[in-house]
């Protein structure tokens, strides 16, 4: 499962190696890579959950992924062409992306996410250079970095795929891929005591916690196809028996389950039904919307389609929730035409 989204992040590091930032940004290059104009030109969007509209922000240049907002409201942290950037969401300079980390080693991926004070960005990056192929045990070798808020300060402090913080800061919890077998795992935020959250009965990604620090939801196909689950925050269990299925929906794969602050709402990114591997990217990708009762969906309730685009897993795989719980963010692409490039 991981190892697709290392081949995708490979071909989209050779494809969409120089991308350009628009508002005068300078455009982002690797000397591994050779010189290649984007490929696409990316929207933010934003739904709300109260008033049930969509908005466009802003655009720019390049496939950028994962908008996670800042506690403060005032900026997305997103990466592009493989460095991270601080995005202001409003005022004179909305849309003017600020480079806050890059390293010659390492390509920042879409697996990064904010502690929940916004002091830290915990993040996966892979070596440079990067392999000619990739196979799931390459996964071993991609570092997780923790950083402070604006870039400085970055340290590897383990190996897998970063998907969330603890919301007292103490752990991360990541996926790692061994032979075709993925699990969650924790670890404390310097790296120490590692835990398996899940045994391998199935596939399973994008773990978060909720707000009270007590549950973790993630996405896994146990059930025959990809789903939201929640397990207690100690873990799933022997053979998985103390975690429980959330959603149920039958015409797409649910991925990357996002939780407001407020424990009020869940989405995820939705596949098609015939994309069971989140290495697709394409039209008919979903934004799905389920509102929560103490943590699970009401009697008959299920998710809402509120946005059907062009994406991918990049699009949303970590949270884009406003410190509010009123919005998230998300990121569409169009393809730039070929004269265009």
């Amino acid at each position: 499962m991981k190892w697709l989204r290392w081949g995708f992040l490979w071909l989209s590091n050779l494809t969409l190696g120089l991308m350009f930032a628009s508002a005068g940004s300078a455009a982002q290059t690797r000397s591994q890579s050779p010189a290649v104009v984007a490929k696409y030109r990316t929207s933010f969007m934003v739904y709300n959950v109260r008033t049930k509209v969509v908005q466009k922000l802003f655009s720019l240049e390049g496939e950028w992924h994962a908008p996670n907002w800042t506690p403060d409201g005032q900026y997305f942290v997103s990466d592009m062409g493989g460095s991270l950037y601080r995005i202001p969401v409003r005022g004179a300079n909305q849309g003017k992306p600020e480079k806050i980390y890059a390293s010659p080693k390492l390509t920042i991926t879409n697996d990064h996410a904010l502690s929940w004070d916004g002091n830290h960005i915990g993040a996966t990056g892979i070596r440079l250079p990067m392999p000619a192929h990739s196979h799931g045990a390459a996964d071993l070798a991609n570092p997780i970095l923790v950083m402070n808020s604006d870039g400085r300060t970055a340290r590897e402090v383990h190996l897998g795929w970063m998907h969330g913080w603890s919301p007292n800061g103490s752990y991360l919890l990541y996926t790692r891929t061994v032979r075709d077998e993925s699990n969650i795992f924790r670890i404390d935020a310097d790296g120490g005591g590692e835990l398996q959250m899940t045994e391998g009965i199935a596939k399973n990604d994008g773990p978060e916690y909720s707000a009270d620090g007590k549950w973790i939801y993630f996405c896994s196909n146990r059930s025959g196809k990809w789903d939201v689950w929640r397990m207690p925050a100690s873990g799933a269990g022997p053979e998985g028996k103390l975690a429980r299925q959330v959603t149920h929906g039958a015409d797409t794969q649910d991925w990357f389950p996002h939780l407001s602050r407020d424990g009020r709402w869940l989405y995820t990114i939705s596949y098609p039904r015939d994309q069971p591997d989140h290495g697709y990217i394409g039209e008919g990708m979903k934004i799905k919307l389920l509102r929560l009762k103490d943590g699970l969906p009401a009697t008959g309730v299920e998710l809402t389609t509120v946005r059907t685009f062009f994406g991918g897993q990049g699009s949303g795989n970590t949270s884009g929730w406003s410190p509010d719980s009123m919005k998230f963010a998300w990121t569409e692409y169009v393809k730039v035409p070929e004269r265009a490039r």
